[in-house]
């Protein structure tokens, strides 16, 4: 019964999901950025899950077809380059064609932020079996904490939501024994670095 909750959760909170669900929270976060246009919402919104989210899914029972993943929900270390490559190339183009909207450069940074943790995480493969799962929830703590610190947003209570969910989902990975502490707790950390450093610095 654990297994099966923990696979659940492992589907629920897939990396390619959070992208969206990221730029759905800044698009909703109370600071000025929730004054966009709602037609203009459904726009940004409609592209990242297009760009993040539905082309890289489609891609992945291709792969599987053609033998060169062995599962469509973990993959071993030496797999997993292929996959990351092509959704990487995904998000280049998901943004640049943001950067060609007339929209505000902290969901610039936002999306920019997701291609360059994505490419570390592409590089560290070679050597290391980081958790994306856990990457890409640090990646959505570490917006929120952005968000806090360069708006005051009061969004503290999502922050404890997130590194709640951080927990649940790293626990998930661990009791299906598809990743080790220490690749759980680095992707974590990886995510919050990656994203935060960018959307300051940027």
């Amino acid at each position: 019964m654990m297994k099966i909750t923990a696979r659940v959760i492992t589907i629920l909170f897939h990396p390619l999901v959070m992208p969206t669900l990221g730029l759905l929270l800044i698009l909703n976060s109370g600071t000025y950025l929730t004054l966009l246009d709602p037609a203009a919402k459904r726009a940004v919104l409609f592209v990242m899950a297009l760009g993040t989210f539905f082309f890289p899914l489609m891609m992945i029972p291709l792969l599987y077809y053609r033998n060169l993943i062995s599962s469509l929900l973990d993959t071993t270390r030496e797999q997993r380059f292929l996959p990351y490559l092509i959704i990487l190339i995904l998000y280049v183009i998901t943004y640049s064609y943001f950067q060609r909207l007339p929209i505000s450069r902290v969901i610039h940074g936002y999306v920019l932020s997701v291609s360059i943790l994505l490419l570390l995480i592409m590089l560290v493969t070679f050597w290391f079996r980081i958790c994306c799962h856990t990457a890409a929830v640090g990646g959505i703590a570490g917006l929120i904490f952005a968000l806090i610190l360069q708006y005051e947003t009061p969004l503290q209570v999502s922050l404890a939501i997130t590194f709640l969910g951080a927990g649940i989902v790293g626990t998930a990975r661990l009791i299906l024994g598809v990743q080790r502490p220490v690749e759980v707790y680095s992707g974590f950390l990886l995510g919050f670095g990656v994203v935060l450093t960018t959307l300051l610095v940027y």
